[in-house]
């Protein structure tokens, strides 16, 4: 899975930095590759996804999550054709919120949560009857918007890849968050302080999971061992060999043999579900033969154990050579002050912040709170 998006730089020469990034095993961050342009277009996204292209092996499948932006949606189209790529849920509701402005805000948020019904939907029946109620109740606005959308780029009942579990795109934004800092310097110094981050990453984690004396990345071991915990209750009936009833509440029918759940909460991670650890837990079969290799130890050791080098100031080329020089990006400085935080999307909601000192509603929280408070008393 890569997560694609852009973000505005904010030195004197501005332009805009592409990233391809990833998440490992562990549901950590694993950045893949970066690019300084001018401005998020169609050429500038064709261009990087062109290079990624050429890093990237043939032999693996790939799924990609954006934002539905129109340079990434049509470079993915050109360059990945075969590759799904899934729109996040996250900006689409951010959308549709926007499309429905005028609604009462009750009403609005229910056609809201009913639209994420749909998309995390887990089979075509379900989605069918789920889409009919929404369209019966919000009618034009929506189905307009929905005509705009294919289904297999959102709706999980369609989409042809493995999702692990996601359905937004915000590790990208939580790459854009992680070299927050970096985006205030020039060029230069931006891609070597980025170069610096990942390599110590990378060595960091490398260190880490050299220890773990375990198989499966210890985040997801947790998540197993609750599993276990709110399931060791529940009675459990064979069918077949590989066919359980889980009596839960309500029962589930597990299918090892497919790695499957009525539930299906293992399809939709390719990670056991609390039924079916139930399930293997009686068969008295070993648990780590049904977790997907993404989530093993040996392959996060594979995946960080190829080291970012250090580049010495001595191989660095001097500035004023007679080589050719890489100019900054063509960007056009905008009217008005300059922006310091990200554009939200149409129909975002800002969360109010209360401050924990005066108990004020505002923008600012306890550590930049100015109230006089000796005026309350």
């Amino acid at each position: 899975m890569l997560f694609l998006d852009g973000t505005f730089l904010k030195a004197r020469h501005k332009g805009c930095l592409l990233s391809a990034s990833a998440k490992d095993g562990n549901k950590g961050l694993f950045p893949i590759c970066f690019a300084i342009v001018d401005a998020e277009t169609n050429v500038s996204w064709s261009w990087f996804l062109g290079k990624l292209r050429d890093i990237l092996s043939n032999e693996r499948d790939i799924v990609f999550f954006s934002d539905r932006n129109d340079g990434i949606c049509s470079g993915i189209a050109n360059i990945f054709p075969r590759s799904p790529h899934s729109y996040c849920l996250y900006h689409l509701k951010m959308n549709l919120r926007h499309a429905l402005s005028g609604l009462k805000g009750g009403f609005k948020e229910h056609l809201i949560s009913l639209f994420s019904l749909c998309a995390h939907a887990p089979n075509e029946k379900m989605f069918d009857d789920l889409i009919a109620d929404l369209k019966s109740q919000a009618k034009g606005r929506v189905i307009t918007f929905l005509s705009r959308l294919p289904k297999e780029h959102w709706a999980c009942a369609f989409f042809p890849g493995k999702r692990y579990g996601e359905m937004c795109s915000n590790l990208a934004e939580c790459f854009n968050n992680w070299i927050k800092e970096e985006r205030h310097l020039p060029v230069t110094q931006l891609v070597d302080r980025i170069r610096v981050k990942m390599m110590e990453n990378i060595a960091k984690r490398s260190q880490v999971a050299a220890k773990w004396n375990f198989s499966i990345c210890p985040n997801m071991n947790k998540e197993l061992e609750n599993s276990f915990h709110v399931s060791k209750s529940w009675n459990v009936k064979r069918s077949t060999t590989d066919v359980f009833e889980v009596l839960s509440d309500p029962s589930a029918m597990v299918n090892l043999s497919n790695q499957t759940c009525s539930c299906f909460e293992w399809q939709f991670r390719c990670f056991p579900c609390c039924h079916a650890v139930c399930a293997i837990y009686y068969s008295g079969k070993d648990l780590k033969n049904y977790v997907d290799p993404y989530y093993m130890v040996e392959t996060y050791r594979e995946v960080y154990s190829l080291p970012i080098y250090p580049i010495p100031t001595l191989w660095k080329p001097a500035p004023g050579g007679n080589e050719d020089t890489i100019l900054p990006p063509l960007s056009r400085k905008p009217s008005g002050r300059p922006r310091k935080k990200r554009l939200r999307s149409n129909g975002e909601k800002i969360r109010p912040i209360q401050c924990s000192r005066c108990g004020k509603v505002g923008r600012h929280n306890r550590k930049t709170c100015k109230e006089d408070l000796r005026a309350a008393d």
